[in-house]
């Protein structure tokens, strides 16, 4: 069966009624169904188990991870600490460039796993995977791609994100 039938064939449910990790995750899956036409598919296009893994969301033959790098949150050791401490005499400048280029080596480390476990999946292994880290490439990759109607540009659509994680938050979302 075709990946793409098996989610036509499922109860969709309202996205508030969906398990979200984070307020981020309701914010997009908000805007992918006002934008998107995307409907949530707990397990098909929602929180999909692929392996090990669970991916947030799937729209049709594309996987989406919204993940954005937070340098402290990657670290699960004192590995972070003991960076700064090497790199406190240098100029600020360049301990920016380096706490920058250490983020955007994260986000390739990570979009490289997520990609390797889809590839060794005997269903999934053709499918596409896009790897957002920002509100902004989450518009501009994601939501400008698969939109049925109009996406608005990316400052209002961020402040848009935002509404919908203070709305998540009061409606008791982590």
């Amino acid at each position: 069966m075709n990946p793409h039938d098996e989610q036509m064939s499922l109860p969709s449910r309202p996205v508030e009624q969906l398990n979200f990790q984070s307020l981020s995750e309701y914010a997009c899956a908000k805007m992918l169904e006002k934008y998107a036409g995307w409907k949530g598919f707990e397990g098909a296009t929602f929180q999909i188990l692929v392996g090990r893994a669970i991916y947030d969301f799937r729209i049709n033959d594309t996987f989406v991870e919204y993940h954005p790098i937070s340098v402290h949150r990657e670290f699960g050791t004192d590995a972070l600490r003991d960076i700064r401490t090497a790199i406190r005499n240098l100029p600020r400048q360049n301990k920016l460039l380096l706490m920058e280029s250490l983020a955007e080596e994260l986000k390739a480390q990570y979009s490289k796993r997520r990609g390797q476990t889809l590839a060794a999946h005997p269903v999934y292994s053709r499918m596409e995977l896009l790897c957002v880290h920002s509100v902004e490439e989450f518009v501009g990759k994601v939501l400008r791609r698969f939109a049925v109607r109009e996406v608005p540009d990316i400052a209002v659509a961020a402040q848009e994100f935002r509404r919908l994680q203070k709305a998540g938050k009061r409606m008791g979302i982590n």
